[in-house]
């Protein structure tokens, strides 16, 4: 689609109403725009529960959020807070809305705040008469494997800029508050400033974890060259369960092996992997918080798309529960299920990798 768009943008506002990973993965877009439109004004539309993500980012002017729990108020008091929300953000004037989602509420964005440069995919279950017209450039999609980075970097293409992906790492800024409270939390539970391995064994959806039994020995191998070892987790009852099991499973002294699980809150925890010397984890939110602190570890993954969730231009390796046999595909797989994919993944092959990364580092 040829783009229209001759004159650079001034005030963008960037729509991603997605999870915090998803978020997360806009700043190498944020960073983008900043260097090929300097003076470029940069706000975002998020839901109000992954604000963290952004919320520190200096080349992010404001943040504006929209509730979920606005439903639950009545349709009153619903309609009260989008007219608000919506009176703000035309106060802003925009000139681009840049939509990264399927979300109709990106057709009511763009006919609603004015902006001449209406960006959105063109996606296949997205040709309706009222999709189109709403947008001004609808940015092709790839038919080749792509990360999402890539993809979203690529709503350049509406100014005829073909983005160089490798330039844009991603981003997380860990305020020194964050930083100061996670320090008095490992103190409380016994740290004493040594280095640690940070183990994050949880994810928002259990198909995506490895067995606790496997964690428990990279733990166990991990004591016996008498590394330190953080433990967290999300503040819920399976991810305590998991960290109990696995604590329970293991053979070795646990005097240095720190349980922060549901302790931290989400800017805690990236600055506990910021200190970390090594992260192991799966494909979930720290994984992505480690690659954008460029902390080196070990990310595994099971029926995932690989190609598009790995940790983006991050010093992590990536272990695929693929190559020990043949998984479900990712679009098939009931996010309810408790089978756990990566099972498959010898225990032996993580500590190795570990202990040889520790080794070199």
């Amino acid at each position: 689609m040829t783009s229209n768009f001759t004159a650079p943008p001034k005030r963008i506002l960037l729509v991603k109403l997605r999870h915090h990973g998803d978020v997360l993965l806009t700043t190498p877009l944020i960073d983008a725009l900043h260097d090929y439109f300097p003076g470029v004004t940069v706000d975002v539309l998020i839901y109000r529960e992954t604000l963290d993500m952004l919320r520190h980012n200096p080349r992010v002017t404001q943040c504006f959020t929209i509730d979920r729990q606005w439903k639950k108020q009545g349709i009153l008091a619903q309609i009260r807070e989008e007219l608000r929300l919506l009176r703000l953000l035309r106060a802003r004037r925009y000139d681009t809305l840049i939509h990264l989602t399927e979300s109709w509420r990106g057709v009511m964005l763009a006919n609603g705040l004015g902006a001449s440069c209406r960006i959105a995919f063109d996606y296949p279950r997205r040709q309706s008469w009222r999709w189109r017209t709403s947008f001004n450039y609808r940015v092709p999609l790839s038919s080749a494997p792509q990360h999402n980075v890539e993809t979203q970097l690529s709503v350049l293409q509406a100014w005829n800029i073909a983005a160089d992906a490798t330039r844009f790492p991603l981003r997380f800024h860990v305020d020194p508050k964050s930083n100061d409270s996670l320090q008095q939390k490992l103190t409380a539970a016994g740290w004493r400033r040594e280095p640690y391995v940070l183990i994050h064994p949880g994810a928002r959806w259990f198909f995506k974890c490895w067995d606790d039994a496997s964690f428990a020995r990279v733990v166990d191998a991990l004591r016996q060259k008498n590394w330190s070892i953080v433990l967290t987790g999300a503040p819920v009852e399976n991810e305590r369960a998991m960290a109990r099991n696995i604590l329970s499973l293991t053979q070795s002294d646990r005097s240095k092996v720190y349980t922060l699980v549901g302790q931290l809150s989400l800017t805690e925890l990236a600055a506990a992997i910021g200190n970390a010397r090594f992260f192991i984890g799966v494909d979930s939110v720290p994984m992505h918080l480690a690659a954008a602190l460029q902390i080196p570890g070990i990310a595994l993954f099971g029926p995932s798309k690989v190609y598009q969730w790995s940790p983006w231009q991050a010093p992590i390796s990536v272990i695929k529960a693929s190559d020990w046999g043949e998984l479900p595909h990712p679009d098939s797989i009931d996010t309810a299920t408790t089978n756990r994919y990566l099972s498959a993944i010898p225990a032996e092959t993580v500590i190795r990798h570990t202990l040889d990364a520790l080794k070199s580092g």
